[in-house]
């Protein structure tokens, strides 16, 4: 009996090892290479490509030794791996601002978000684009709380102050406004709350046409209530979420765990799958493909997390898709099936 995250499920290949010739440098992919990608998904006219990326750095501030896991050397694998993949918008999680400092002063990136709080920890949640594709047409910062609007407040006694960024973006060539919400929930705390606030706020910030994504470290497994409420498959007080979302890693066969830990390699443990990238079935948009990446930079990861990356195409013209129905047969299958071989 093997579980189905060790097969495809007809969209994601194999999660193998490949050696790209230079020696020290190794690289573990569930899905399609970045290469492949580019050649079966090259956009058209009418469409518009998008590589959505979520990525908990890992605060510079935790005492990790070097050289594995210091950010003073972690930070050019972090930014070898983006450089790799070129992902269009990426929701960070744990930045403090000295790595915030970094990846816009080393990458061509610039960041939305602030602080929750005093900038001490992990508590900023980023979102990163590319200045010359997108124009910011708006953003908020709001605390994981029952007053969202102070942040700091910690009103569910989290053991960490925490907040969500989200922002309408539009692309300055193709015209289509991408919403996104990035976010970082707490360990074992105000789980269920957070999805309950960060659902109403997607619902009332994005607009009809909008591509709609979330992008973040949930702190929950695909089992949780509140990751369930978040696809529409439980209510909480009797209400169910206002905007239904599905997990684009689960549907495209890649929803593997995505906890590292310590020691920086490029083993993920089960049943740790805490980092989503979740996206609505709107309307002209399809997810192509999905990885969960664990590349090796001189033998070590960029961070105790693994990195998810999806692909999308928005537009009439879009192709290779995964539609809902799929996608949700998808989830279906990773969580509950068994396959024997």
């Amino acid at each position: 009996m093997v579980s189905t995250q060790a097969i495809v499920l007809g969209y994601a290949a194999l999660a193998g090892l490949s050696n790209d010739g230079a020696g020290s440098h190794i690289s573990a992919e569930v899905g399609l290479s970045a290469q492949q990608q580019q050649q079966q998904y090259a956009p058209t006219a009418a469409s518009t490509q998008l590589k959505i990326m979520t990525f908990n750095v890992r605060t510079s501030l935790a005492n990790d030794k070097c050289p594995s896991g210091c950010w003073e050397q972690r930070r050019w694998r972090a930014k070898q791996l983006v450089d790799k993949y070129e992902p269009d918008l990426i929701g960070t999680q744990e930045g403090a601002p000295d790595q915030i400092k970094f990846f816009t002063s080393n990458l061509s990136y610039a960041s939305l978000g602030e602080c929750a709080g005093e900038c001490k920890w992990n508590e900023r949640d980023s979102i990163f684009y590319k200045p010359e594709r997108w124009e910011v047409l708006g953003n908020s910062t709001f605390a994981l709380s029952d007053t969202p609007e102070v942040l700091g407040s910690n009103t569910w006694n989290l053991e960490y102050l925490r907040a969500a960024v989200i922002a309408r973006l539009r692309d300055r060539v193709t015209s289509q406004v991408v919403c996104i919400l990035n976010t970082h929930y707490d360990i074992t705390r105000g789980q269920n709350q957070s999805s309950v606030l960060v659902a109403q706020r997607m619902s009332e910030y994005c607009q009809d046409g909008d591509a709609v994504f979330m992008t973040g470290d949930l702190n929950a497994i695909p089992t949780s209530p509140a990751v369930k409420y978040l696809a529409g498959d439980i209510p909480f007080n009797g209400s169910y979420t206002p905007i239904p979302l599905y997990d684009s890693l689960m549907a495209a066969g890649a929803g593997n765990a995505t906890w590292i830990g310590s020691g920086f390699g490029n083993h993920s443990w089960e049943p740790y799958n805490f980092d989503y990238i979740f996206t609505r079935d709107d309307k002209e948009k399809c997810l192509q493909n999905a990885s969960v990446l664990v590349d090796l930079f001189d033998g070590y990861s960029s961070s105790d997390h693994a990195v998810p990356i999806s692909e999308f195409c928005l537009g009439p013209e879009c192709s290779n898709c995964i539609g809902q129905l799929d996608a949700k047969q998808g989830v279906q299958i990773q969580l509950g099936a068994q396959v024997s071989l």
